[in-house]
């Protein structure tokens, strides 16, 4: 049976199209030709379409970045960034997108159990922002206000969200890419070649850790002769608690990434995921993990890699070892094993 669904749009719609064009700030694996096309008006009629009727669910995940952008189009004068930041909260309005904010929010946690109660705080804020009324938000986002009335508290407990935030230790798969992350950062201090230097790395994952195919996809563009800037945040001059830091929002980028291939894989779709982030490395890598996972090879590099680079990888892509010599496959893989691991290098490295 064919269905029709009719959609009527604000005229300014296109003003919000635009902004988010040029900021292109969306990563998304939706099955079509032109990458951008998610920009257009067509794509709020075809997402409304496969939500309602097909009975798919859409859900965005924010960056830390344009997740702060959004409060502080609440908190403070308005800038570029925030009508831009309420433009995508606009457009997601517009197709029955579900923003999904935790990621953001476990970030700036960390963990650390004295945050909790401004990042509860600022999550109520959130869910005030985004139930806002569209007509409010969109005058804001075009730059026909300077403010918008708050919709009303949730009806949420905050000490039930507070509780929820700081209930694991770590997320599932966290520390895991942390530890990859800091062997990743050890090897980089070694005085060896970059194509030694990658070839390590990837014994390492199989021999005594596991693969990790974003990992890889980030050493291979960071061990080369053109990484991508501000993809090493480790400074080895700088104070522990600044190096961890810097740790962690690595390894938070490469958790993200990894979050987002593991959602895309299931051939049997009821949700499509999309990311918006507005760090282009990030964006930059998490496309060329997504072709790779199209494609199953390495040719996405060609275009990045410089071409002593990419015969390097050619010769590194497909090294194996036996399943007999691998951690992964024997008693030792255990989460004590990793944590031993973690220790190791976290005494190498923020010490």
């Amino acid at each position: 049976m064919n269905h029709e669904l009719y959609v009527t749009l604000p005229k300014t719609t296109i003003q919000i199209l635009e902004k988010l064009l040029n900021r292109d700030w969306i990563i998304h694996a939706f099955n079509v030709e032109d990458h951008n096309a998610i920009y257009t008006l067509e794509s709020i009629p075809d997402i409304l379409y496969n939500n309602r009727i097909n009975r798919i669910q859409y859900i965005l995940y924010l960056d830390t970045n344009i997740y702060q952008y959004l409060l502080n189009s609440h908190k403070k004068s308005p800038t570029k960034e925030t009508r831009d930041a309420v433009a995508l909260l606009v457009f997601c309005q517009l197709c029955d997108i579900e923003i999904e904010p935790s990621l953001a929010a476990y970030e700036k946690i960390n963990y650390i159990k004295d945050n909790a109660n401004e990042v509860v705080d600022d999550l109520m804020l959130f869910y005030r922002i985004d139930n806002t009324k569209n007509d409010a938000l969109m005058a804001y986002a075009i730059g026909n206000s300077n403010e918008y009335p708050l919709a009303e508290h949730p009806n949420i407990d905050k000490e039930v969200l507070k509780n929820n935030l700081i209930k694991y230790n770590r997320l599932t798969e966290w520390d895991s890419i942390y530890l990859i992350v800091l062997v990743c950062i050890a090897i980089n201090q070694e005085k060896i070649s970059s194509y030694e230097k990658l070839k390590k790395f990837k014994y390492w994952m199989l021999k005594d850790f596991r693969q990790s195919l974003v990992c890889f996809v980030y050493a291979i563009i960071f061990f080369s002769k053109t990484p991508l800037k501000k993809m090493m945040k480790y400074k080895a001059t700088n104070l522990p608690e600044q190096k961890k830091q810097q740790i962690f929002n690595m390894t938070w980028d490469l958790y993200i990434m990894n979050s987002f291939i593991r959602n895309w894989i299931p051939k049997q779709k009821t949700k499509e995921f999309i990311y918006a982030t507005d760090d282009k490395a990030f964006k930059k890598l998490l496309n060329i993990a997504t072709q790779i996972q199209i494609l199953g090879d390495y040719t996405p590099f060609k275009e990045t890699l410089h071409k002593a680079d990419y015969e390097n990888l050619i010769k590194i892509w497909d090294i194996t070892i036996p399943d007999s010599e691998r951690i992964y496959q024997s008693e030792k893989w255990t989460p004590e094993y990793r944590k031993e691991l973690i220790q190791k290098y976290e005494l190498e490295l923020l010490s």
